[in-house]
Parts: structure tokens; sequence; C-alpha cells
């Protein structure tokens, strides 16, 4: 009987994809408390959270959703304010759209079972 030096593809895939989730997911929780990171990396990391909630399924895919929720609601106000200027309305202006927009997202990236 010989010994198998082969290793499957599916664990490798299965490994890849995990490492792969725990830096993305640490990405995206370290962006959250930058400085000024979060607008410039924001347009990148948005949609792969997204894909990533869309795409898996359970916990996975609910930690990603918020997580892309908690950054919409950082990077919205943030870039409305540099875009009007800053005042009370536009914060509140800002506010409101980023809150409409996670709930869209957070809508939008679960899957429907």
């Amino acid at each position: 009987m010989e010994l198998s030096t082969g290793v499957s593809n599916g664990g490798w895939r299965v490994l890849v994809t995990q490492v792969g989730l725990l830096i993305l997911g640490g990405v995206s929780f370290i962006i959250l408390f930058s400085f000024g990171g979060q607008v410039v990396v924001a347009p990148a990391l948005l949609p792969a959270q997204w894909l990533v909630a869309r795409s898996t399924s359970g916990w996975v895919s609910k930690t990603f959703s918020i997580l892309g929720v908690f950054l919409l609601l950082e990077v919205v106000p943030l870039a409305v304010v540099i875009l009007v200027g800053e005042s009370a309305p536009v914060w509140i202006g800002g506010v409101v759209v980023a809150a409409m927009g996670g709930a869209a997202f957070y809508r939008t990236s679960q899957a429907t079972e």
C-alpha cells in the first residue's frame, strides 16, 4: 500500500478561500478605524464585501453585510460634506442617505433562501 503524496484540490481551494475571507474581513474591520483611509479604500472594498456577503451564507454573509453597512455609514456623510461643504443640514442629509444606502446594502447582499 502506497502513501499518497498528492493533496486534493478541494482542500486547497477551501483553505485559500478561508484565508482570503479572513484577510478581507480583517482589512474590512481595520479600515473602519483608519483616519481617511476608508474614503480611499471604500470604492473597492464595498463591492468586494457585497459580493462575499451575497455568495456566502450564515454568519459569514451577515458579518460582511454588517461591515459593509458600517463602512457606508462612515464614508457617505464624509463624502457628502467633502462635495457640498460643512454645515449641519449637510451632515444630517449625509447620515440619512448613508442609512438608506446601508439598509439597501444589507437587504440586497443577503442571498434569498
